[in-house]
């Protein structure tokens, strides 16, 4: 928990550069869950490390700093370290692209969960204050490690705020829909698809639905069809029933237990809260949930 006692220690390590005692008392308030202090004494110190670095007029001083102090949190073992680490260093990109990419890679493959989800961030930070990187995210689309490619799934919410650049932020999901991967499926279509996109751009998101449509893979249609499985199916039924109407055709020519069970379950999910419609649509297309 954060109060007034530990935000002065971390603003006096902070203030005196003490960045190796900063780590070591973070350290030292983990949590038997985690293994890292609770989230808002990790963000209050990543603000104050952000707030004291950004005090640095010179540029290209500043952006050094952030880059110097990036890499060396991330190559220590605390898991604190590492979140603090990539929260920075994506600002410090324009003095090292290269380093900073790969450092981005590897704390996105970290075998710490809540290291990965700080590296989603990042991507996402990184991604919308550079948008030349979204070429890397591309390519970072066919890396080996699904917590990469789950990691660039989160990329996409770097344009969630811009509508003139929705179709980038679906051009980055649309090759990782067919990927088989549990981990980045599960991030994909239920998530960022339907509970993000799906919520801010109904239309927008819904007309690329139908596009996906007509991809063969399997996958695909499970995130197509789970994108519905969360706020957005809640809001939009109708829209949600076009779509699985749509799937279930499709299962008629060519069976798929894939594709099956994120249809049921996005109907059982619907079901909870328009049960009359849902009865109804499935009575209409013989479907058992």
């Amino acid at each position: 928990m954060l109060d007034d006692k530990r935000k002065k220690k971390i603003t006096s390590f902070i203030e005196k550069n003490e960045h190796d005692a900063l780590i070591n008392f973070l350290n030292s308030l983990k949590t038997k869950h985690a293994g890292t202090p609770t989230t808002d004494i990790k963000r209050f110190s990543i603000k104050e490390l952000i707030k004291n670095i950004s005090d640095i007029e010179d540029l290209k001083k500043r952006e050094k700093t952030f880059f110097d102090l990036g890499k060396k949190y991330c190559s220590r073992i605390e898991p604190v370290s590492k979140e603090l680490g990539i929260s920075i260093i994506w600002l410090g990109y324009k003095h090292n692209k290269a380093e900073t990419k790969n450092i981005l890679l590897k704390i996105a493959d970290d075998d710490n969960w809540e290291v990965r989800e700080y590296a989603a961030g990042a991507f996402i930070n990184i991604l919308k204050n550079n948008p030349e990187l979204h070429k890397a995210m591309l390519s970072w689309i066919k890396h080996k490690s699904e917590n990469v490619r789950r990691t660039v799934v989160f990329s996409a919410l770097a344009y969630k705020e811009d509508a003139t650049n929705l179709n980038k932020a679906f051009e980055l999901l649309e090759p990782l829909l067919s990927d088989s991967s549990i981990y980045v499926k599960k991030n994909l279509g239920p998530f960022i698809l339907g509970s993000h996109f799906g919520s801010w751009y109904p239309e927008d998101t819904m007309k690329q639905l139908k596009k996906w449509l007509k991809l063969k893979s399997e996958h695909a249609k499970w995130n197509i069809a789970m994108a519905f499985n969360n706020n957005f199916g809640n809001i939009y039924p109708e829209k949600a029933l076009e779509i699985l109407s749509e799937l279930l055709k499709d299962l008629r020519k060519e069976e798929s237990k894939v594709v099956r069970r994120a249809v049921v379950s996005t109907l059982r999910h619907l079901n909870k809260r328009y049960s009359k419609l849902i009865q109804e649509f499935i009575k209409k297309e013989q479907i058992a949930i």
